[in-house]
């Protein structure tokens, strides 16, 4: 996918934007990280901070969210000179967007029982 398609998906204005957060429980930052990672993946937090243009605490939240929601992957690497950082890379936007089908079956279901288990005679005598 290129970049500039890249950008008009995830833009604010979009529609699937809107899934995101609402789907997902991103937070616009939270977006912003994913969507610069599809355009640099294999970075570093201190990397993408400066891509970002946020502080570096913000974009390690964003990250530790992103994985915890497992939209983003990190890896081990050993530097030449001594010790270590971590490298992030996103899911794949088709990964993307089948845990958003699975999400919105599971809502979809929910939201199907409580319309069946609706009855007037529960709410009038409350």
């Amino acid at each position: 996918m290129d970049e500039e398609r890249l950008r008009e998906l995830f833009s604010s204005e979009t529609t699937f934007h809107h899934i995101l957060k609402c789907v997902l429980n991103l937070t616009p930052s939270e977006i912003e990280v994913y969507i610069a990672l599809h355009q640099h993946p294999n970075v570093g937090v201190d990397e993408l901070a400066n891509i970002v243009g946020k502080d570096r605490s913000g974009v390690y939240r964003s990250l530790q969210s992103l994985m915890e929601k497992g939209l983003v992957e990190r890896e081990y690497r050993i530097l030449k000179h001594g010790g270590y950082k971590y490298l992030y890379t996103p899911i794949p936007i088709e990964n993307l967007k089948e845990k958003l089908r699975v999400e919105l079956e599971n809502w979809f279901k929910k939201l199907n029982e409580v319309v069946e288990d609706f009855s007037l005679e529960h709410h009038q005598s409350a």
